[in-house]
């Protein structure tokens, strides 16, 4: 990231006509007051359309607006802080529409115009901390804070590293520092929490960042997923094996980001092929049914990356399953179509796909 100097070393950065650069809608928080978990607190002395420039005591630091708010910087005007989450939700949601437009058109009204790819490129699954936000007869989860039995689960037995962090809301809940209310309130207000609790909200998956090694807190690149791959969400209950990973959730993507040196790739959608799995469902899912290992073929093991790539293949036998463990729900209609249009895309069918030949097929456990 730019230090203000490096932007403009010529001129005194303050000196810039902001107003020209910002759009009317953008809140004026121009001389507010900030406060950062590094560089403590600082005053806003400029704003542009799409960033602001920040005073610290030690350092003058660029950010991105208005989306640092829901992660780096929280004004100290609580009100004002509220109001800025708010248009930074409003922003993202705007943006994500704009550029999946074209995409949902083509999904959702004229689905004989998807166009045919027969290359067998990759679709994207993801490894997710198990999160009880939300969870129902219907849902497995993964729609609000975890509940607190999960959120001593995550940081005292499994000790993620996220939950376990300093800049966690939870471990802040979990040491008293903060009350429930206030936990969930934060993600009410389009705050982060984590990945997990808004992952059904938003239907959208982070690559995360390094969070050990040399490379610490560098941001994770999506190389290869693309618009119209599918994005399966996996995760495993409390005090089970790797090889009873489940499937709770898969997306048609309409958006893929790869990501750069300063923010985190991820897919997304917001088209209408989304199908989540209830709790029994997912039971019915276990991931390593389809998948394999190149090497160890016969042992279940994911290893440290937040996300692994499946072939066309394997996605089709997925949404396969689930179509036929949605007959008779209120989503068999969507889940067939959802194979169908897929199948459409990769240019294959049900019965080119076969059987499934993961690990646990190739070990002949029953599933």
């Amino acid at each position: 990231m730019k230090t203000m100097e490096q932007e403009k070393p010529e001129a005194n950065v303050y000196g810039r006509n902001c107003n020209m650069a910002r759009r009317e809608k953008n809140m004026d928080i121009l001389n507010q007051q900030v406060s950062h978990k590094k560089f403590g607190v600082g005053t806003v002395v400029e704003q542009t359309e799409d960033a602001i420039f920040v005073k610290f005591a030690n350092v003058d630091k660029q950010f991105q607006y208005p989306s640092t708010f829901q992660k780096f910087l929280a004004l100290n005007d609580k009100i004002l802080q509220e109001e800025v989450l708010k248009e930074a939700k409003q922003k993202e949601q705007e943006k994500e529409q704009q550029k999946a437009e074209i995409r949902r058109d083509i999904l959702l009204n004229r689905t004989s115009e998807i166009p045919q790819d027969s290359q067998d490129r990759p679709n994207v699954v993801f490894k997710c901390n198990y999160c009880d936000g939300g969870k129902s007869d219907t849902l497995m989860g993964f729609h609000g804070v975890c509940s607190d039995s999960i959120i001593q689960y995550n940081i005292k037995v499994e000790k993620r590293t996220w939950c376990s962090s300093p800049d966690c809301a939870c471990l802040a809940y979990l040491q008293g520092e903060i009350s429930r209310y206030a936990l969930e309130s934060q993600m009410d207000y389009g705050g982060f929490v984590c990945y997990e609790s808004q992952m059904l909200r938003e239907w959208k998956a982070m690559a995360g960042v390094v969070q050990k090694g040399e490379r610490k807190g560098a941001a994770m690149r999506l190389a290869q997923v693309q618009a119209n791959s599918l994005c399966i969400l996996t995760t495993r209950e409390p005090y089970t094996e790797e090889e009873e990973r489940l499937i709770f959730a898969v997306f048609l993507v309409d958006r893929a980001y790869d990501g750069d040196s300063l923010d985190e790739g991820f897919v997304s959608t917001q088209s209408r092929f989304k199908l989540a799995l209830s709790p029994q469902e997912a039971k019915k899912m276990p991931f390593w049914k389809y998948h394999a290992n190149k090497s160890k073929v016969e042992k279940a093991f994911w290893g440290s990356g937040l996300h692994r790539y499946i072939t066309n293949t394997e996605a089709v036998q997925i949404l396969s399953d689930i179509a036929a463990l949605k007959k008779g729900t209120e989503d068999e209609a969507l889940a067939q179509e959802f194979l169908d249009v897929f199948c459409k895309v990769v240019n294959t069918s049900v019965e080119e796909a076969g059987r499934p030949e993961g690990v646990l097929m190739k070990r002949n456990v029953r599933v």
